[in-house]
């Protein structure tokens, strides 16, 4: 394994400092779970985790039999355990994270939300493997250690991790996250927080095992990819993020996020700027945007006039693409290929489409409102959402792109007593796409209309 130059430079600088921080899953200061123990207090782990059911029925419109028919048919059964040590001595620890998942029905097709792919690896699917697989994951158990001096907190963790500092790597999530092994340190220093992670392998919450890195063409391996972040506090209520990371010969991605929450948290507006471009240079599948910069602008803002939360967010997309193997759309990771790798990126609409193609805005409505005061009962919430999206354009398609989507929620969480923040869910989209191009066809992120119901008990537990 090939550490770069960078690497070895950072790492320098940084075990200069008087004791190493390999650290917590914050990049902000400790928590009271991890702060180290005091004379008296408990040296035992804690441990917890959550029991999980998750049920979905999709149907997706096929254009060729002119109906619609079923995409996911399934109910998962999951369970994980955290273990989590307190920083002995103040700077040395401990955090493992495991699940279990199992299938109990799944009719439609290999694809899924919760167990394994029948296959280990993103880059060599069998669809002729129709069940997926059951089993047990690690997906987190790594040394964490810290130093503090005053207000100064050097921190990090090095194992199977997830980041949780600034920078622009992140993981995919089904119920549990992705993991990335590997190392990320950092330092928070009043108002500022850095951080620099680096990683070899990943692995996505649909796999058991890790695996390296590859590009597009499925073949050619990437050895590592790093990410390095900072973000401020520049004022009561007002952040800064700036990132910047690149996968070994093949992409680079940076981005802006700035951020405002008033005193009382009634309202937050954020600007967030994302962009991805080209290291592979090659006339290939592996040169993603043609050599062009590919970004995104994105607007949000939120307002909380108890019981109401209303949002108001918007996207606009370029990803240029000049040939047929170019990608078309925006995707904010250092490997191409979906479950290779994650971003840092912050936009979820929860309405199907990713609304990320070429030339393409999207504007998204939402309002949700607690029925405490109606009912007389506590933790019930209902929603409803709406995104449209119009302008998009890619290579070899003559139509523009308009979709659209509406999605309605009902949610319980139980306030209190035994079965304290469990919590039940119901989720349903309809989604439309206005073009005639069949699934994955021309514009190459987007599918037909869909009908979606999700249904998600959560029941969490602690030793």
């Amino acid at each position: 394994m090939r550490i770069p130059a960078s690497l070895v430079c950072f790492l320098t600088l940084f075990f200069s400092h008087p004791l190493l921080a390999l650290a917590s899953d914050e990049a902000a200061p400790a928590t009271a779970q991890e702060q180290a123990a005091e004379p008296g207090e408990s040296l035992l782990p804690t441990v917890s985790g959550n029991l999980f059911y998750f049920n979905r029925h999709r149907r997706r419109y096929d254009i060729g039999e002119g109906r619609f028919l079923d995409n996911l048919r399934h109910q998962t059964l999951q369970g994980n355990v955290e273990i989590s040590t307190p920083f002995y001595s103040d700077a040395v620890g401990f955090d493992l994270g495991a699940f279990y998942t199992t299938d109990l029905a799944n009719s439609a097709s290999p694809d899924h939300e919760m167990s394994f792919f029948p296959w280990d690896i993103p880059w060599s699917p069998d669809w002729s493997k129709r069940d997926a697989r059951s089993g047990t994951s690690l997906y987190r158990a790594h040394l964490k250690l810290q130093h503090v001096a005053g207000e100064r907190r050097f921190w990090g963790k090095v194992g199977y991790f997830q980041p949780s500092g600034p920078g622009v790597i992140g993981v995919n999530w089904s119920l549990m996250p992705g993991t990335y092994r590997g190392l990320e340190t950092g330092l928070d220093d009043g108002p500022l927080s850095i951080a620099f992670a680096w990683a070899d392998q990943y692995k996505s919450p649909w796999f058991s095992d890790l695996y390296h890195f590859r590009k597009n063409d499925g073949q050619t391996r990437v050895d590592y990819l790093w990410s390095f972040g900072a973000r401020i506090r520049l004022m009561p209520g007002f952040s800064a993020e700036v990132a910047y990371g690149e996968s070994q010969d093949f992409l680079r991605s940076a981005h802006l996020k700035l951020k405002y929450t008033s005193s009382n948290e009634k309202i937050t507006l954020s600007y967030q700027l994302y962009g991805m471009a080209d290291r592979d240079d090659s006339d290939s599948e592996n040169n993603q945007y043609g050599g062009h910069v590919a970004h995104q602008h994105y607007l949000a803002a939120a307002w909380r006039p108890a019981p109401w939360v209303l949002r108001a967010e918007f996207l606009h997309t370029r990803a240029p693409s000049s040939q047929p193997q170019h990608a078309g759309y925006f995707a904010y990771r250092l490997i191409g290929r979906y479950g290779g790798a994650n971003g840092a990126y912050e936009p979820w609409w929860d309405n199907r489409s990713d609304w990320n193609h070429n030339k393409e805005s999207a504007v998204f409505l939402g309002a949700s409102r607690s029925l405490d005061d109606l009912l007389g009962v506590s933790g019930f919430t209902v929603g409803l959402s709406a995104v449209y999206g119009w302008g998009g354009r890619v290579y070899g398609v003559e139509e523009r792109l308009r979709e659209s989507a509406w999605s309605a929620d009902f949610a319980y969480a139980v306030p209190s007593g035994s079965l304290k923040n469990a919590r039940i869910s119901l989720h349903t989209t309809r989604y439309r796409n206005k073009t005639h191009q069949p699934n994955w066809t021309g514009f190459k992120n987007l599918f037909q209309d869909e009908r979606d119901l999700k249904i998600l008990l959560v029941i969490p537990w602690k030793l």
